[in-house]
């Protein structure tokens, strides 16, 4: 499972669009495939609306992952970094996470598409303390409106989970 976490507006919806180049994803369809050259197949759960409950979010996780237990698929879904004991705060959600028995890479987008922001030191804290199951990897190229940067962006999160797939391929035959 493949986790695109970061700030509100950091472009976690716009890189998950630019890796499959696709705008709409059917969580519920058949598994689809990053491009041409890969064999490996992935179902992508949607971000919810913005400013969606916590609770939403979970249940359509569970129920993604329920419909399709049986597939030889990858997960990839996206998840604000939000930690304010509020109805929007995705600790029961790393919760689901760390309870799981998937392999889990959590893909930190810490600048921002919308703005000069990058993630703090204590939400960078915070995110390692929540997780318990599963690998925190960086992408913190600058990216600021610039579709240049994005691109390289897209192009390193997209080499990341090549390798990891190709590792687990390897280690599995």
């Amino acid at each position: 499972m493949f986790v695109v976490v970061g700030n509100p507006h950091s472009g976690k919806t716009r890189t998950i669009q630019h890796l499959f180049q696709r705008k709409q994803f059917y969580a519920f369809k058949q598994p689809i495939k990053l491009d041409a050259g890969w064999l490996e197949k992935f179902i992508v759960i949607n971000a919810p609306p913005p400013y969606a409950v916590t609770e939403d979010h979970l249940q359509r996780i569970k129920s993604v992952i329920q419909y399709h237990h049986a597939a030889d698929t990858s997960f990839l879904l996206n998840l604000s970094l939000i930690f304010d004991s509020s109805m929007l705060d995705v600790k029961k959600i790393f919760t689901y996470f760390n309870q799981s028995a998937f392999e889990i890479y959590y893909l930190v987008l810490t600048s921002s598409w919308l703005d000069k922001k990058i993630i703090c030191p204590a939400m960078l804290t915070q995110l390692e303390l929540q997780v318990k199951n599963g690998s925190i990897h960086m992408f913190d190229r600058l990216i600021t409106q610039s579709e240049l940067r994005f691109r390289e962006r897209v192009e390193e999160v997209k080499e990341f989970i090549r390798k990891i797939l190709d590792g687990r391929s390897e280690t599995t035959l």
